[in-house]
């Protein structure tokens, strides 16, 4: 099966070191990741390689995630893959400078591991990955801005 791949943007108004700031910290997850409800950070310190272990709760229904950070380029780029959960699934942060704001550039690439997974990706795809993008992005302004 082929990766799908989905891209949003957006701006917020604070500068792109304090964006970065929010996004590396993996303590600080649940200020910002819908759904997340806690974050246990790697114990070393932060960088390429860290595990972070990610609580979920959406409707009573709970979830917890393995994340391995694959890119971390202070003060543009972050992204992790998934390792436990939705195995493979990769997340990409690309932070630019837009006069005193930063632009966030968020890719998420999942490769289906059948044909179900595949129609089910697309059905839902359109339903709750923009509202999920929206959300992370109404939360990182909030948590900038207090």
């Amino acid at each position: 099966m082929r990766p799908i791949s989905l891209t949003y943007s957006g701006l917020v108004g604070v500068p792109i070191e304090e964006v970065f700031e929010l996004l590396s910290d993996a303590s600080r997850m649940p200020e910002w990741l819908p759904n997340c409800t806690a974050a246990v950070p790697s114990p070393t310190k932060k960088g390429k390689g860290d595990r972070h272990r990610i609580h979920f709760e959406r409707d009573g229904r709970k979830a917890d995630c393995v994340v391995e950070v694959i890119e971390f380029v202070p003060p543009t780029t972050y992204a992790w893959v998934e390792i436990i959960h939705r195995r493979g699934a990769k997340t990409f942060f690309k932070l630019g400078f837009e006069g005193g704001a930063t632009r966030i550039t968020m890719k998420h690439v999942w490769t289906p591991s059948g044909l179900r997974a595949w129609l089910l990706g697309h059905f839902y795809r359109r339903r709750s990955a923009h509202r999920m993008f929206d959300g992370l992005l109404q939360n990182l302004r909030k948590a900038l801005t207090r």
